[in-house]
């Protein structure tokens, strides 16, 4: 598996909204999610507040999935978002992450398998930190990562 590690020596504040997902239909309920925002201009108010101040390589349109590293539980809420210092718009939620390490690995469909078969023979574990799905602007590439909070064994 191809990745890298990446230190983040600050909190995360990310603004958006956050939805509710049944854990064992995340697959197909996350991608109706982000179409919907597509459709209903959501994701383009968060390409327009992205991007102006860009302070870090996760930089992009974000879907944080639930509150750590390992899900275990029935549901858990995406967080579809974006990094940002500014003040909060009023029709969004925020949320901080504070955590410094992350293994990142491109292509997040791909990226959840890979992670499971990877990790128990890596040096690192999964951290008290929620895994982010980083999307990002169409001439970047790779075209997405997933970011997952470790911490050494």
């Amino acid at each position: 598996m191809e990745h890298k590690i990446e230190t983040i020596p600050f909190e995360l504040t990310i603004v958006g909204k956050g939805y509710r997902v049944k854990t064992d239909e995340a697959f197909q309920t996350i991608p109706s999610l982000w179409a919907h925002a597509e459709q209903d201009g959501f994701m383009q108010k968060l390409i327009d507040l992205s991007w102006e101040h860009p302070k870090c390589t996760l930089e992009g349109l974000l879907g944080v999935c639930g509150e750590e590293a390992k899900i275990t539980d029935e549901q858990f809420t995406y967080f579809m978002g974006i990094r940002y210092d500014r003040e909060v718009p009023s029709d969004m939620q925020y949320m901080t992450i504070k955590h410094d390490t992350w293994v990142v690995i491109s292509n997040v469909t791909e990226a959840w398998n890979q992670l499971y078969e990877w990790l128990p023979f890596s040096q690192y574990e999964l951290a008290d930190a929620p895994c982010i799905e980083c999307y990002y602007a169409p001439d970047h590439c790779p075209e997405n990562e997933l970011w997952v909070p470790v911490i050494r064994k």
